[in-house]
This record gives structure tokens, sequence and C-alpha cells, in this order.
């Protein structure tokens, strides 16, 4: 052990006082590109692909279909865009999921579907006790309205119940809009 701490010594005697220096700056350029500069290269590609799938949703003819064919096709278009019934399980998963990345408990709701015959889309309302920062609140619903596409914010209640409380209570009604069976 003590042999190759004198020899450690005798290497960094060698390398001086600029070598050291050196060594270190390597060291901390090293780490700081596998902690800082890669996971944002990493970021930046996914970006770059939303990006690429977002500009082909623009085009005429993208994924949207572009105002191609019949006004009775581009209807049924719009209707398919909007999920089924049965998927309204999955829907409210991502819900649930959302409120508890943000912190939030989500211990109870209103859940109401309405349906009416001559109508070709559902309403599911969705009304959401929440108690939470207001960072944490908003950032549920936005993150809810990015992962639900086929839901709406109709109605949020914000109250505190002191000045100095940082907590607010909420209540939020969201409507998941589903194809009619």
């Amino acid at each position: 052990m003590n042999a190759a701490i004198a020899r450690l010594r005798a290497a960094v005697e060698q390398l001086g006082r600029a070598g050291v220096v050196g060594i270190a700056l390597v060291a901390f350029a090293v780490a700081f590109y596998f902690s800082a500069v890669a996971p944002l290269a990493t970021e930046l590609a996914g970006l770059r692909v939303e990006a690429d799938d977002l500009e082909r949703r623009l085009q005429p003819g993208g994924l949207s279909g572009g105002a191609k064919g019949t006004p009775a096709e581009q209807l049924a278009t719009f209707y398919a865009f909007f999920p089924s019934p049965q998927s309204s399980p999955d829907w409210l998963g991502k819900i649930n999921a959302a409120a508890r990345a943000k912190g939030l408990v989500l211990r109870s709701g209103e859940y109401k579907l309405e349906r009416s015959a001559d109508q070709k889309l559902a309403r599911y309302q969705i009304t959401l006790p929440v108690a939470g920062s207001y960072a944490q609140i908003r950032g549920f619903v936005g993150q809810v309205l990015a992962d639900v596409p086929a839901a709406a914010l109709e109605e949020i209640t914000l109250r505190r119940e002191s000045v100095s409380s940082s907590t607010l209570e909420a209540r939020i009604r969201l409507t998941l809009y589903l194809r009619s069976a």
C-alpha cells in the first residue's frame, strides 16, 4: 500500500502543478458531459422527433387527413378521433397517474356519463376535489389535457382557507368526450 502511494506521489511530482490541474479539468469535463450534456442531447432528440410528428400532422394529407374527402368523410374522420366508451378506464387511469405525478391524491370524485341517442358523442363528466399547492394543481390540469386529448377542462374553482395558507382546495370538472356506442 505504501509503495503505491509513493509511486502516486512521484507521478504527481513529475506532472507538476500544471499537469495535475489539467487532469482535474479533464475529469471535470468528462463528469460534466455525462451529467449535463448527454441527458440534454437525448431530450433534444426526443423533441426533434415530436416536432417532426407535429410538422407531418400540419401538412395537407398528414395524420389529420387535411381537407380531403367529402364532408361526410371528414365528419367520420372527426368522430373517429374520439375514443370508444370501453376505453374510459384507461383514460381515467391516465388522469389518476397525472395526479400522482404531481403529488396529488384523488380520494373521491363524481363521475357522470351523459348519452343521447341522437348525438354521436357521449360526455363523461368528471368532478374531482383536490388539495395542494397552486403549482401542483396547475401542473395536474396541464398534464391531464396533454395526456388525454379528448378531455376538456370545463370548470375549476380554487379556494384558500386563509391568506397565509399555501394549500388550495380545488374543484376541477373535466369532460371526457367519447364516441357513442
